[in-house]
């Protein structure tokens, strides 16, 4: 009896390290299945993240680059002040063409506003104002350019005075918004992103 005990315990107990076995198995394979499917979200919000922030770069960028070609161009209707030119179609091209950059600028504005928490909508806002601002300075000087004359007739050269006194805050707005997108979409969001060297202090128009 006591050999046929000895060999009913031992199977008992090999049974029974058997079903231990099995379940740790179980167990470290749930909790491992659980680590994967963590992992996998969490790439998945990374992913989802960087996709998110490099299209609010490029929507940034596009914004400042549309707003900064609005500005070359009212310099160039500046320009044909400044040369005492007469009424001519060149600059009622240039004007055209001017009109056609804000709404380029319209559209990439509208792009970003998309992307924006209501908190991030103001520097938008206040960098559109400028453009504007500047933009009805600028017809006020055309206005009163083209009254100085009869069509036809020579003009005396202007500086275009009220647009003069608003490039500087349009390009401090420029400056101002391009600062706040790095610090939102670079230094912030990545970190160990190092804010880029200023060079010198941005060009007032003259």
């Amino acid at each position: 009896m006591d050999g046929q005990w000895a060999v009913v315990v031992g199977a008992a107990l090999g049974a029974s390290g058997a079903v231990v076995g099995a379940f740790t198995t179980w167990v470290s394979a749930r909790l491992q299945t659980r680590v994967q499917l963590k992992v996998a979200e969490l790439q998945h919000t990374a992913a989802q993240t960087a996709e998110t922030i490099g299209r609010k770069r490029a929507a940034c960028s596009d914004l400042v680059l549309a707003v900064d070609s609005v500005r070359r161009q009212m310099r160039k209707v500046r320009r044909h002040l400044r040369e005492a030119s007469d009424d001519d179609p060149a600059l009622r091209a240039e004007q055209a063409a001017v009109h056609e950059r804000i709404r380029e600028a319209q559209a990439a504005e509208w792009v970003l506003r998309l992307m924006l928490s209501d908190e991030e909508q103001l520097t938008v806002t206040e960098l559109t104002d400028a453009m504007y601002a500047s933009h009805e300075a600028l017809m006020a000087d055309v206005d009163a350019w083209l009254a100085t004359a009869r069509p036809g007739e020579p003009r005396e050269p202007s500086d275009a005075p009220r647009f003069s006194g608003t490039t500087a805050a349009m390009q401090s707005r420029m400056m101002s918004f391009a600062s706040n997108a790095h610090d939102r979409l670079y230094s912030h969001s990545l970190p160990g992103t190092a804010s880029p060297a200023i060079q010198g202090e941005p060009r007032t128009e003259a």
